[in-house]
């Protein structure tokens, strides 16, 4: 019960501190009690090419 009490009061100081979207996922490759964030800017999903500027389609700038 108590890992679900730190759940809850993660989310809850997120909340307070102004995040309006919050994402949960699990893993088993971060140690217990780690926090990692990813920043969403705009509308682009975290992670996808638009979002990290690696975009599969773009010309290359050396190439000009």
């Amino acid at each position: 019960m108590d890992e679900i009490d730190d759940v809850i009061n993660m989310l809850d100081n997120m909340a307070k501190g102004g995040v309006s979207r919050i994402k949960v996922e699990t893993s088993e490759n971060i140690a217990d009690g780690e926090v990692k964030k990813a920043y969403h800017h705009g509308r682009c999903d975290v992670g996808s090419p638009f979002a990290s500027g690696h975009l599969f389609d773009a010309e290359d700038p050396e190439c000009g």
